[in-house]
Order: C-alpha cells, then sequence, then structure tokens
C-alpha cells in the first residue's frame, strides 16, 4: 500500500465520522493515526551491495566468567558466570529444544555476596 493510498483511506474515514457526527468515532480515529505517526521507521545503512540493519535496542546485558564451578546433579561441571548486576548463573542447553539457556544460581549468589 502506498502513503498516497493509505492517505485518501483516513480522508475517506475521517469525512464519513464527521457527517455522521461520531465525536467518539471521530477522536478515536484522530488518537490512532496520530500515535501512527509518531512510530519510527527501520534505520538502514548501506555497505556497498548490502544493506545492513541499525538497531536502536538496547544492547544485551555483559557477563564475566569468575574462577567458580558448578557441578549439576547429573555430575555435568558448568563454569560460573556474574552479570553486570552481580547475579551468578551457568550457561545450560535445553534438552527439549536445543536451546541455550541461562540459568541463575541465587544460593550461589547469596554465599558469594557475603
Amino acid at each position: 500500500m502506498t502513503l498516497e493510498n493509505f492517505i485518501a483511506g483516513v480522508l475517506v474515514v475521517i469525512a464519513f465520522l464527521v457527517l455522521t457526527a461520531s465525536k467518539k468515532a471521530l477522536i478515536l480515529v484522530l488518537f490512532v493515526l496520530l500515535g501512527g505517526m509518531t512510530a519510527q521507521a527501520q534505520e538502514v545503512i548501506r555497505k556497498g551491495n548490502t544493506f545492513e540493519q541499525v538497531s536502536k535496542k538496547k544492547q544485551k546485558e555483559t557477563y564475566k566468567l569468575t574462577q567458580y564451578t558448578y557441578i549439576a546433579s547429573d555430575g555435568t561441571k558448568y563454569p560460573i558466570y556474574i552479570s553486570e548486576k552481580g547475579k551468578y548463573f551457568i550457561f545450560r542447553k535445553s534438552a527439549k529444544t536445543g536451546k541455550e539457556y541461562r540459568q541463575y544460581l541465587p544460593e550461589i549468589t547469596k554465599q558469594l555476596s557475603k
């Protein structure tokens, strides 16, 4: 859909609402339009023949490897990491999906924070 078609459709809806004198509906449509206008588009940078999307999202939390090791109940050893906020965790792999996730260790955080 082009911008011109969108604007034409919006004008038709506004004209209909004005003619039917539905003030509540007109106000609702105006709020939706104003909200849509404030949305920001994605930013893309061209580098030669490739286009790279620039993310405006906050960077993911960083972490550091500690000197400690966690031994799970099955005997598997995991290195313990500490987050920027001082929480200790290990990386585990889900048996169901195969994805890696963080398992936070609140008991270890309590012991090491003393």
